[in-house]
């Protein structure tokens, strides 16, 4: 009996396993896999989160409608279910690299077909003057002077048409014609493009599709840096072809998904193997748990932290050759790259408090009030950051001091840089921390460790603390003391009323390293913890395009 149980459990799993694998779309292997930015949005997995017909009905979708330019479009878009687009599969964008387009990039996007013959209907309804061609068992049609179709029966792609020397106001010359001839050599570019060109062989990003996001982007940073590099390359006596090894295989893959009350997001860089130990040690260690916990807290709206590896870094210009060059022009100061780097522990954090924007009489430089308003902004900042050496980082001051930074002694063991007649910032350190702040009492009660009796709110200390970078943003205390009537506009009143109402909290963390990726994540909060954040969007987005209309 227990033989059997085991025989079902190990088919059960390779059954979920074979799944997974098969969850990317088959039309990922036309995407190239020198496209430099692969975008998707997963319509099957948003379907089962929010039904079509409450996108199509609601008052946003026909507000959208009336907006169109083209009266057809218009009309065609209410029947959009019935296209023969197929929306329980991913439509894809990419950009690739094509020097004969404006910007040197051209974009293209892969839309999945249920019925063909559907689609050419609803291509006529909408361009009822279009010209259908046919080449093999595809058909091709150039909708406007700017895009250009080619689909079969179970798939469409959508390029740009627009040459680089190509005239707006000409689109019968030479130029123009000369771009259709080669859209059309595209297209065979693109459906009939062998799997070893295809980026479906690239298995990190047939794990992020393979994971079922709503959305996901990739960007493949290889094919970004090396474009930009070889560029340069032309410009210089000296090739950098050496460089191109610590970017190799490197590429950045996010996935969003639009939950009940949040939308979050998980992303991952995958490094190159030359960068593998360095990335290891810039995502060993946390940020340092203390130091943050001696931050102001007290109406806290922003925090970002994070641990930068003075070893890493010294890896990195190690790997670029520099070292000896740094080295030489610190020579001269008694110091050197690794003297700089052991001065400092890595550890930094900036956090701003008690942010107001209110509106008040513009007074003129005789103190006399004018007929108009004028904005008000206050602020508390503080950045801090920990020492490993002190005896190195007191001598780094003392060298800054001395370039007449304009920086004056205060109290016993601080500076003053004054900024203007009502606003200075302060520098204090100790034995641990140094600490600068437009707020005396908040760098002097971060070096006394007074804000530790209270800690900052657990929606912020839950998410900060215990990762190597951190990033945090309290949209409600931040939103709370902006005054609408900062504006005398309506609409921008409207707009900051109901932006108040839409989030709580944006937080962003990670930085660690495994599986040859630096892996991080994405919580962005609703107000509304009922809705699916796409409806929370939708809702907000008709209140301020009501907020328009009222302002007209």
């Amino acid at each position: 009996m227990q033989k059997q149980i085991k025989v079902v459990a190990i088919l059960f799993l390779g059954i979920v396993f074979f799944s997974a694998c098969n969850n990317v779309p088959d039309h990922t292997k036309y995407i190239p896999k020198d496209a430099i930015l692969v975008a998707g949005v997963n319509f099957k997995g948003l379907s089962k989160k929010i039904a079509w017909n409450v996108i199509t009905g609601s008052k946003l979708f026909k507000e959208m409608q009336k907006r169109l330019p083209e009266k057809n479009a218009n009309d065609a878009l209410s029947g959009i279910e019935k296209s023969g687009i197929d929306f329980i599969s991913t439509v894809y964008a990419f950009v690739n690299t094509d020097k004969r387009m404006r910007g040197g990039n051209r974009v293209t996007v892969l839309v999945p077909l249920s019925n063909s013959g559907d689609w050419e209907t609803y291509l006529k309804k909408v361009y009822p003057n279009v010209k259908i061609t046919s080449h093999g068992d595809r058909k091709e049609a150039k909708v406007n002077d700017f895009m250009y179709l080619g689909w079969n029966k179970h798939l469409m792609a959508v390029t740009n048409l627009m040459n680089k020397n190509s005239d707006y106001d000409a689109p019968d010359n030479a130029d123009a014609s000369k771009s259709d001839a080669d859209i059309t050599m595209e297209m065979d570019n693109i459906f009939n493009i062998k799997e070893e060109n295809s980026i479906i062989s690239n298995i990190n990003f047939k794990a992020l599709q393979s994971n079922g996001h709503d959305v996901t982007f990739w960007l493949n940073y290889d094919q970004l840096l090396t474009q930009y590099n070889n560029d340069l390359n032309n410009k210089m006596p000296v090739s950098l072809a050496k460089v191109n090894l610590l970017w190799k295989d490197a590429a950045i893959a996010c996935g969003f998904d639009f939950n009940t009350g949040k939308i979050t997001g998980d992303m991952k860089y995958y490094v190159s193997k030359e960068m593998y130990d360095i990335s290891r040690d810039f995502g060993a260690v946390n940020v340092d748990k203390e130091m943050l916990e001696r931050l102001p807290n007290q109406n806290m709206d922003l925090l970002m932290a994070m641990h930068i590896s003075p070893t890493g870094i010294k890896k990195s210009v190690d790997k670029t050759e520099a070292t000896s060059m740094i080295d030489a022009t610190l020579t001269p100061l008694n110091m050197n790259l690794d003297y700089i780097l052991s001065a400092f522990s890595g550890d930094m954090a900036f956090v701003m408090n008690d942010i107001s924007v209110t509106s008040e009489n513009f007074k003129d430089e005789m103190g006399r009030e004018m007929p108009f308003k004028t904005q008000k902004t206050n602020i508390s900042m503080t950045y801090a950051l920990k020492f490993d050496k002190k005896d190195n980082f007191t001598k780094l001051f003392a060298f800054v001091t001395n370039l007449g930074m304009g920086l004056k002694p205060f109290g016993n063991n601080g500076y003053c840089f004054p900024i203007d007649s009502k606003d200075s910032v302060y520098i204090l350190m100790n034995d641990k921390y140094a600490v600068a702040s437009n707020k005396f009492n908040n760098a002097n009660g971060f070096l006394n460790g007074n804000f530790r009796a209270t800690k900052m709110p657990d929606a912020a200390s839950s998410q900060i603390i215990g990762h190597p970078i951190a990033f945090y943003l309290d949209v409600q205390e931040m939103a709370k003391n902006i005054d609408p009537n900062i504006s005398e506009s309506e609409k921008d009143k409207a707009m900051i009323m109901e932006s108040k109402k839409l989030l709580t909290n944006i937080a962003f963390t990670g930085g660690a390293f495994n599986d040859n990726a630096t892996t991080f994540h994405l919580d962005i909060n609703f107000a509304n913890k009922e809705e699916n954040s796409i409806i929370a969007l939708m809702d907000y987005g008709m209140r301020l395009s009501d907020a328009e209309a009222k302002n007209k």
